[in-house]
């Protein structure tokens, strides 16, 4: 079983959703000026709880999706990179998001509103359609990612992550990573240890 990666998605990369948007010279300029936003390693995008207003694409760096409950223990969600929309609820219904979203390291993001998204989709029907194809993709990602966490022993986890995750890989810290599969470091690392992925002598 393998999750749909970034590829699958027709618009995700940002020259092929940039080539559509200029084709479009109003929506272009619109595009021009919506807000770059720098975020240092450990900001938050959003919150949990917090009603979802805006999307983002990354241009750059990862950002990691996780749960925190009431004892405070984080649950990683999912990760996303260059390329990739994130966003706390199916845009552009401002729910409350159920989870929070950080930057692993230095992240540069394009922010757009969700009330721009209303407009656009108004004004450009057909930019409407495919803009929600990409923000979609990132949902179906994560219900697969879930379905693989519920069927798969964590061995099969893991080898799934690598394969799909890609460049990202070094990006992430290790216990980010068993986070995300929902074992333990030392799990993780029992489980590196026999894939032949040693501590210092492989980076993967």
């Amino acid at each position: 079983m393998t999750t749909p990666g970034i590829t699958d998605c027709s618009v995700c990369q940002p020259p092929l959703l940039e080539a559509l948007i200029r084709s479009e010279p109003e929506l272009a300029m619109q595009w021009q000026a919506l807000p770059r936003r720098d975020f240092a390693a450990g900001s938050l995008l959003q919150r949990a709880g917090e009603a979802s207003r805006h999307c983002w694409q990354l241009r750059s760096g990862v950002i990691r999706c996780f749960y925190l409950n009431e004892q405070g223990t984080e649950r990683n969600r999912s990760f996303h990179g260059a390329g990739h929309w994130v966003a706390g609820s199916v845009p552009p219904l401002p729910l409350p998001s159920p989870y929070a979203m950080q930057a692993l390291g230095p992240v540069v993001v394009v922010e757009l509103s969700y009330s721009t998204l209303q407009a656009w989709q108004r004004r450009f029907a057909h930019i409407g359609r495919v803009l929600e194809e990409a923000l979609g993709h990132v949902f179906q990602q994560q219900a697969q990612r879930e379905a693989e966490l519920l069927s798969l022993p964590p061995e099969a986890r893991y080898q799934v992550f690598l394969e799909t995750h890609g460049d990202l890989v070094r990006q992430i810290p290790q216990h980010h990573v068993a986070s995300y599969l929902g074992i333990s470091p030392v799990s993780l690392s029992r489980i590196r240890a026999r894939l032949g992925l040693v501590e210092g002598r492989s980076r993967r």
